[in-house]
């Protein structure tokens, strides 16, 4: 390899404003025309001076107050909502309570039992010989004979 001195490249001098750039300067804009009136047309109103400490003070607590007062509002919807919920499950547990002993109540007249006791009370025999009665063709199987109450000695 050889050794070759590093060169700097030589850097062109900044042209200063030719003919042809002032001639340019000079041709107005074609887009001027066109974007004035609209430009005209928009009122474009700055504000003069500037607001006072007081104003911004009362502007930032306004904001702050009503925030806070929606927070208060939301915290006691919420507060509302989870006693409606307590009552409600209150409600659910004596409605279950009851619901159960009104099973148990509705099983314990369904034995046999309990059945055979209240057809009793009632004056009913249990049957010696059963009919049935076959409901497609209205037809009675079997012989009906009248029950006879059974002696119990």
């Amino acid at each position: 390899m050889s050794v070759m001195p590093a060169r700097t490249p030589s850097l062109s001098p900044i042209p200063s404003k030719s003919r042809t750039m002032r001639k340019l300067a000079l041709v107005k804009p074609i887009l001027k025309p066109i974007i004035s009136p609209i430009a005209e047309a928009i009122p474009v109103v700055v504000p003069q001076g500037r607001a006072s400490k007081k104003t911004f003070t009362f502007i930032i607590l306004g904001i702050m107050f009503t925030g806070m007062m929606t927070l208060l509002y939301v915290n006691t919807l919420g507060a509302q909502a989870s006693f409606q919920k307590y009552e409600l499950k209150v409600q659910l547990s004596q409605m279950t309570a009851l619901e159960q002993s009104i099973s148990s109540t509705v099983s314990l007249g369904e034995s046999p039992g309990s059945l055979l006791e209240s057809a009793e009370t009632m004056g009913m025999v249990p049957a010696q010989t059963p009919v049935f009665l076959r409901l497609s063709d209205r037809e009675i199987l079997g012989t009906p004979v009248v029950a006879v109450p059974l002696v119990v000695p």
